[in-house]
């Protein structure tokens, strides 16, 4: 018998895109800047502290990211300056950010100290470290939109597949096909007793993906003959794909993050130093 719940493909299929949303969301990193002139190896030798290896992870999931976007030489000149700009706009947000950061760290201290005395926080202190909590979140949301428009410039330089690529739908939309194969490959008894807990465990309410629903598209993609099931396939892996997206706020907020993380563009920049002394080479 078949088991084993599928839906821990939910995590193991993570995109890459999502992976580098990670990176993309820490739009001020700790690390310092880097002269995009260095090279991979000098960024690694640099420093080996915990700090270092975290920027260096940030610096490889940008360059797997660029990678796998196959960009031509156009569209990477055109793509580097627009990050730039992005990322010079986003850092108009820094010092209000690290400054908020800095005041809830120090409330959020105070708490922990009172904790750790068995003493009950203060409502007056609950309250100022929700108030610092919003306030992060509100730079962060106006550093977004600061970003928006650079998403829209880069629009018009990516292909659809490439922005697929950056959302990481392509991907999820590979994990949706696996899955449903999983399920068509099953015994009826088999799917009596996996279905629904799979089902439960991929289901998200909130956008409309609720358990009944998933459900519905696993017997659905069951009751297809083989030929039907390859020509409706793309469509049914098209209804479950959102599961298997872990970014927030739609396509447009994606780009933007990438466009506005501090090490895109220098990265990118490194690809195409190296590209280009290639070619000149070969």
């Amino acid at each position: 018998m078949k088991t084993g719940n599928w839906a821990d493909i939910k995590a193991a299929a993570i995109p890459l895109a999502v992976m580098m949303t990670a990176a993309l969301m820490l739009m001020t990193s700790c690390r310092a800047q880097m002269p995009a002139s260095q090279t991979a190896c000098e960024l690694i030798s640099q420093n080996t502290s915990p700090l270092a290896v975290q920027a260096i992870q940030q610096d490889v999931s940008a360059l797997a990211l660029i990678n796998r976007l196959s960009l031509s030489p156009a569209q990477a000149r055109q793509l580097l300056s627009i990050a730039t700009r992005a990322r010079e706009a986003s850092g108009e947000f820094d010092a209000r950010r690290e400054q908020a950061g800095e005041n809830l760290e120090a409330l959020l201290r105070k708490q922990f100290d009172m904790m750790l005395r068995d003493q009950q926080p203060p409502v007056a202190l609950m309250e100022q470290i929700a108030q610092g909590e919003l306030e992060l979140q509100r730079i962060d949301e106006q550093a977004q939109q600061a970003v928006t428009p650079f998403a829209s410039e880069a629009r018009k330089v990516l292909s659809e597949a490439q922005v697929l690529i950056i959302t990481g739908e392509d991907e999820a939309r590979q994990a949706a096909e696996e899955m449903l194969m999983w399920v068509r490959e099953l015994s009826a008894e088999d799917f009596a007793v996996e279905a629904q807990s799979n089902a439960e465990a991929l289901a998200i309410a909130d956008i409309g993906l609720d358990t009944d629903t998933v459900l519905g598209i696993f017997r659905n993609a069951r009751s297809l003959t083989a030929e039907k099931y390859v020509a409706e396939m793309d469509e049914l892996a098209g209804k479950l794909a959102p599961l298997y997206q872990s970014g927030a706020g739609g396509e447009d907020v994606m780009i933007g993050r990438m466009l506005a993380n501090d090490r895109f563009a220098p990265v990118l920049q490194l690809r195409m130093e190296y590209l280009s002394d290639r070619t000149d080479q070969g």
